[in-house]
């Protein structure tokens, strides 16, 4: 700004016919040039705060499954320890601990391949109601009211394939959602049916790229499952999206077998 400034004197002196409302206007538009540069500035750091808040959600889990396998680690400790302790006690809390320990693994190495489509702002990696959630805009997709992906979407879902597919032995679910403003044309009577013919797209897409198909399905929620108000354009924004949910791994439940079959 102070060398725009004093570049201006010296046209001042040098250019002894210039009117001095040119020079003001020359001035007035390098204001409006820092201005608007400055603006941009924060833009970009406030899509950056964003980001590292979505990330942020993310380690906070993995602290969290880290925290649980330290008082596992201390809870076999302490009953070791008890007289009388039995061995299978003992075996359930050591099997506990290792299914805690290969599923914070698989959150750990997922992530790892997905961190530079997370940095790049095009997809979003949460824990919501328990399950990790790949999130990315519908706008990102597809086209208002369609289902036919978006020809820039390819490079973002290729990767995406490539990166679920080695997640072995687990199964992903990509569901579709809309906001609440209703649809009804001749293809679609209700948001039910655009968001699941959206979820199919992105599934056959994966698929044709290589992912397993007995590993993935899909769904459609409609408008039933919003994760901001849509009160508001931005809200609607949000609740406009496709998430791919690894499903959880439950292993084999003590009791579970015994109470279908009715011998508990």
């Amino acid at each position: 700004m102070r060398s725009v400034a004093v570049a201006l004197c010296l046209s001042v002196f040098a250019l002894t016919g210039c009117e001095k409302d040119e020079i003001q206007a020359a001035l007035d538009e390098c204001n409006d040039n820092l201005s608007r540069t400055q603006k941009e500035l924060q833009a970009e750091k406030d899509k950056n705060a964003k980001l590292e808040s979505d990330k942020q959600s993310l380690q906070d889990k993995i602290a969290e499954l880290e925290e649980e396998i330290k008082q596992l680690n201390s809870q076999i400790d302490d009953l070791a320890k008890k007289a009388g302790i039995v061995k299978k006690e003992l075996d359930e809390l050591r099997a506990e601990k290792a299914k805690r320990l290969a599923e914070l693994k698989v959150y750990r190495d997922l992530f790892a391949r997905l961190k530079a489509l997370v940095d790049a702002g095009t997809i979003k990696v949460e824990f919501r109601k328990g399950r990790l959630v790949v999130k990315m805009a519908s706008e990102i997709l597809f086209a208002s009211g369609k289902t036919e992906l978006k020809e820039e979407a390819f490079a973002t879902l290729t990767e995406l394939s490539s990166a679920l597919s080695q997640v072995k032995d687990r199964d992903f679910l990509v569901a579709g959602h809309t906001d609440n403003v209703p649809i009804k044309t001749a293809r679609f009577k209700s948001n039910w049916e655009l968001s699941t013919a959206r979820a199919v797209s992105v599934v056959k897409y994966l698929i044709e790229q290589g992912f397993p198909t007995d590993h993935i399905g899909a769904a459609g929620f409609g408008e039933n499952d919003p994760v901001a108000d849509n009160a508001t354009d931005e809200g609607k924004q949000q609740n406009r999206r496709i998430e791919i949910i690894l499903m959880p791994k439950l292993g084999n439940i003590p009791g579970l077998k015994e109470m279908l079959t009715g011998n508990s």
